[in-house]
């Protein structure tokens, strides 16, 4: 199946070169513009604006397209991914990615992620009752409420340099981050005198329930905060018009720490005759922290950028 990836990629480079062709370029002038035939400026100039997506997904269709794959999904519009030194734990998948030409020469450049959501899991149990019917049995209901949230910023700069099509680029970027998650419980059979250990469920995933002392009724899993200082270097090759194919790689120096969260439980006092509250602070995977240097998005997928 290689000679396939090999017409593959013959076709793609073949519809590049075609759409150079269509917007061949010459310099007109000696301030560093780069023009089509049609007088369109093929690079980007001072006070444009830039989004990159993913091109990856393009990539993987049309190689698809030829490898008689049982299936082959469009490709979608995809932001850029986080850089891998924060793609862990909360802080991790698609982020907003823009620059500002401040010169031909000269970008500013920002990233954003900001998610928040939550699903909430139901389960049928038995209803505690002094005298059940086998005939005509009842149900409550518990439930379990997952929520989360993420948001990361990153703000930098960027110098480019180059000849012709192809341009090279290499800045600064600094990125924090913070995340965290909780989950809130209700459960249909209450605790009472009569019943000291109602039936609830223990595992909202596969519907497991048990008569228990002791339920969970609320976790936070802590806040956690990273912040980091990246230095990058990449290319970028304008295939048309503001238009451009590229990618890039990092070095960043990254630290991250998880702060202090909580379990309350809820269990059944016989002395009291009251259903108790206890709170028990906690630290999120043993109060980890992380300190780190090295590469980043060595496997980094290739980008789209439009200028404008």
């Amino acid at each position: 199946m290689r000679y396939k990836h090999i017409i593959c990629g013959a076709m793609l480079l073949t519809s590049l070169n075609g759409f150079a062709q269509t917007t061949e370029t010459t310099k007109t002038n000696t301030n560093g513009t780069f023009k089509s035939i049609n007088g369109h400026e093929v690079l980007p100039q001072e006070g444009d604006w830039a989004l990159g997506i993913s091109a990856t997904g393009f990539f993987n269709y049309f190689g698809n397209l030829l490898s008689g794959s049982g299936s082959n999904n469009a490709p979608s519009f995809n932001t850029a991914n986080t850089p891998d030194a924060f793609a862990t734990g909360k802080l991790s998948g698609m982020a907003l990615m823009g620059k500002y030409m401040k010169s031909s020469d000269m970008a500013y450049r920002f990233r954003f992620q900001a998610n928040a959501g939550s699903v909430t899991r139901r389960n049928n149990v038995g209803k505690s009752l002094l005298t059940p019917d086998p005939m005509n049995p009842q149900f409550v209901e518990d439930n379990v409420t997952e929520s989360s949230y993420v948001v990361l910023l990153g703000a930098g700069f960027e110098k480019r340099r180059g000849h012709g099509r192809v341009q090279g680029f290499y800045g600064a970027e600094v990125l924090v981050g913070v995340g965290g998650d909780a989950n809130s419980y209700s459960y249909g059979n209450a605790f009472d005198n009569n019943f000291n250990t109602p039936l609830s469920t223990t595992n909202f995933t596969n519907g497991t329930t048990a008569n228990v002392s002791a339920r969970t009724k609320n976790t936070n899993g802590g806040m956690m905060f990273m912040a980091g200082v990246r230095g990058f270097a990449g290319v970028e090759y304008f295939f048309a018009p503001k238009m451009s194919l590229g990618g890039e790689i990092g070095y960043t120096l990254g630290f991250s720490t998880h702060g202090k969260g909580f379990v309350e439980t809820e269990e059944w006092n016989a002395a009291t005759l009251q259903t108790t509250t206890v709170t028990t602070k906690q630290f999120a995977n043993s109060g980890l922290r992380s300190f780190g240097i090295g590469l980043d998005n060595l496997n980094a997928g290739i980008n789209l950028n439009f200028y404008f």
